[in-house]
């Protein structure tokens, strides 16, 4: 049986924020261009790595040491794996999981592998992103829009579906260019946008949330491990786990980790929440 945490090792990206209070000023430097540019900038040479960051070829030496790769050529290896992850089609994820979909017990080794990609992805979970998401949702003051892509809009509609129930101004944006567009017109500052982006990240979502990030507004961020493009503008990144026993990407740990953040608001709205569930309920 396939492992899901193990399939879905941290990005580079991942491991290099985890090493930034470790890191020198030049090596932050170094830091600061992998972060900042696309995910191939990792493939690049040593020297010319070392020159878009301004630093010397020594220092990038040390800065992926400091990563735990034995030298450069490692650090390569393993940012070509994590592009190449990061793009995986449909299909191929499906050809990656398909001679093993044959499992002698379907319900049992589906539960466990099911239940320990949530527990990964709750275990991984950062609590001080979870209580900036808390925040920014339990502000009734501000606005809430959730918009998500061909699968995953149906994980927006569920976040917004229990929201509203705690909450007033919560609605959620279709993933049609026309609703998009409206949305962009009529965001204001002080709104939140949850986006819900996964590998293979959908270029209209990106364009969507760099539009609405420069009308000012919040953007909390569900994605994978690997994490899409929109978590380099987003407030609070949570990843969840996609890789499963099927021979598709499954939407079961985020949608835990929705159900998380809900709980976590619903705690934060306190008592003016709970009349309006109950008024809700009443309803």
């Amino acid at each position: 049986m396939p492992d899901p945490v193990e399939r879905s090792a941290p990005r580079i990206s991942d491991q290099i924020r985890e090493h930034l209070n470790d890191l020198t000023p030049s090596e932050r430097r170094v830091a600061r261009a992998l972060l900042a540019g696309p995910p191939t900038v990792g493939l690049e040479s040593s020297s010319r790595l070392a020159h878009r960051a301004g630093v010397s070829g020594p220092t990038v030496s040390r800065f992926v040491q400091r990563l735990r790769f034995e030298n450069y050529a490692a650090f390569q290896q393993a940012t070509h794996q994590d592009v190449a992850d990061r793009v995986m089609s449909p299909v191929e994820v499906y050809r990656r999981h398909h001679p093993q979909a044959a499992v002698e017990d379907v319900l049992a080794e589906t539960g466990n592998a099911l239940s320990e990609a949530v527990a990964a992805t709750l275990q991984a979970l950062s609590p001080t992103e979870l209580d900036h998401a808390t925040t920014l949702l339990s502000d009734s003051r501000r606005r809430v829009i959730a918009v998500g892509g061909w699968f995953s809009h149906v994980l927006a509609d569920y976040l917004v579906a229990l929201l509203r129930e705690f909450r007033p101004g919560v609605t959620s944006v279709s993933p049609v260019a026309s609703e998009r567009a409206t949305t962009i017109a009529d965001v204001a500052r002080r709104d939140v946008v949850v986006v819900f982006d996964f590998r293979r990240y959908e270029r209209d979502t990106l364009e969507f949330s760099h539009a609405v990030r420069d009308a000012g507004a919040r953007i909390i961020l569900f994605t994978d491990p690997w994490l899409s493009p929109v978590a380099d503008i987003a407030d609070a990144t949570l990843p969840a786990q996609v890789i499963g026993l099927s021979p598709f990407e499954i939407l079961t740990p985020t949608l835990a980790l929705v159900e998380t953040l809900l709980t976590s608001v619903a705690n934060a709205l306190g008592d003016a929440g709970q009349r309006r569930f109950e008024a809700f309920g009443a309803m």
